[in-house]
């Protein structure tokens, strides 16, 4: 199944609450935060952490949740990242008309196929618990999907520099003297993330520059009750 790429901010993420059953009934206070007027409720939130979980302990293992980084629980790092990346998204679709984005038939397609295989691997009790179905989980990944869209768009016309990518490897190789890799062989395999670095930071200040009007808020009295735990 293809992974969306939501935006360097974001490493790894994941929640559940710590009591599903108390969110079951959909009040207006019961949403974890705000992107200008729009609320996003734990549902919508959760589609987002759990694919972040799942690359989180794909790359650490569940363990992952007893490491500190920096000092910060991977749990408080995991809802952080999992915050960023709906500004970015919900920022991304709400300028998509700006850079002449839309979803076509195919997009839809492959959000749905996005959509039904996050849901199948859901708990079907806590997706119950906090209000979310399969209609409400392939309008998240439409969302998600056009987000991409956008930030292909953005990025398109970025062209590697010869003399700033040499620098990059010089740099590279000075900060990993024990790295005994071929130069040219560094070259090629460092082309890919480094080309990816410097989209994500194209699109960065392109988002930086559609959001900077717009306030966004965490729900304290439901942030705060966000722990980190199995599906």
């Amino acid at each position: 199944m293809k992974k969306i790429y939501l935006c360097i901010l974001i490493l790894t993420a994941s929640f559940i609450l710590a009591s599903c059953a108390k969110f079951a009934s959909k009040k207006e206070e019961d949403y974890v935060m705000t992107i200008g007027s729009e609320k996003i409720s734990v549902g919508e939130f959760s589609i987002y952490l759990f694919e972040q979980k799942t690359m989180f302990e794909e790359t650490g293992g569940s363990d992952i949740w007893d490491t500190d980084f920096n000092g910060v629980p991977a749990s408080e790092v995991a809802k952080e990242n999992a915050y960023n990346s709906v500004i970015y998204v919900k920022t991304a679709c709400q300028n998509a008309d700006e850079v002449s984005v839309s979803l076509n038939d195919d997009d839809r397609a492959e959000a749905q196929a996005l959509a039904e295989d996050t849901f199948g691997r859901m708990n079907p009790d806590y997706c119950s618990a906090v209000g979310l179905d399969m209609e409400k989980t392939a309008a998240v990944m439409e969302e998600i999907v056009l987000h991409q869209k956008v930030m292909d768009s953005v990025t398109m016309t970025y062209q590697l520099s010869s003399a700033d990518y040499s620098a990059y490897i010089d740099d590279y190789m000075a900060e990993n003297p024990d790295d005994e890799t071929p130069r040219a062989t560094l070259e090629s395999t460092l082309r890919e993330d480094y080309i990816r670095l410097k989209k994500d930071e194209i699109y960065k200040e392109q988002i930086d520059t559609w959001s900077e009007n717009i306030k966004t808020e965490k729900n304290s009295a439901v942030w705060d009750n966000i722990v980190i735990t199995d599906l």
